[in-house]
């Protein structure tokens, strides 16, 4: 089986990694974390901004991918140091650039992944009602399982 964890860069972000990392590791499942940024011809919309942005744009949007994927690969790496490699995890990192649930849905249903999994909320005011939503787009029509995953109380109200 192969789950997809979605994560964020955030103190909870980090928990739902490891929580999916160790599910993965429990079950021998193989695992792909995957993170979003922000896409340049999405924030823009209509308005070009090949036209507008050209090459300092796409080496931006580049540089902001690389140091995505290297926290994720710092991130995946903290996981397998928490869980030990007793049963060791095949791991894969995926950095998409764009709407994280459009991005999510997408990739889990073009890799025919078994579950996936969310965080539920991390951020307080508006963040947190967007991040609430990417996790409720993603339970309502992704191709597959969703694992949501909510920290205690305690752990809720220590990360913010």
């Amino acid at each position: 089986m192969k789950i997809l964890i979605a994560v964020d860069f955030t103190q909870i972000g980090r928990k739902v990694a490891f929580e999916g990392y160790r599910i993965a590791q429990k079950n021998g499942w193989d695992a792909t974390f995957i993170t979003c940024t922000p896409s340049a011809e999405k924030f823009f919309g209509s308005y070009n901004p090949r036209a507008t942005l050209g090459t300092v744009g796409k080496i931006e949007q580049k540089k902001v991918d690389e140091d995505a994927k290297h926290q994720l690969d710092t991130v995946i790496a903290a996981a397998k140091n928490e869980h030990g490699e007793s049963a060791p995890v095949k791991t894969n990192a995926y950095v998409a650039n764009g709407d994280p649930s459009e991005e999510i849905l997408n990739y889990a249903k073009d890799n025919k992944f078994d579950m996936i999994i969310v965080g539920y909320k991390n951020h307080s005011g508006i963040a947190g009602l967007l991040i609430g939503s990417t996790a409720a787009k993603v339970a309502r029509y992704a191709p597959c399982s969703v694992l949501i995953y909510r920290p205690d109380t305690e752990t809720a109200e220590k990360l913010g």
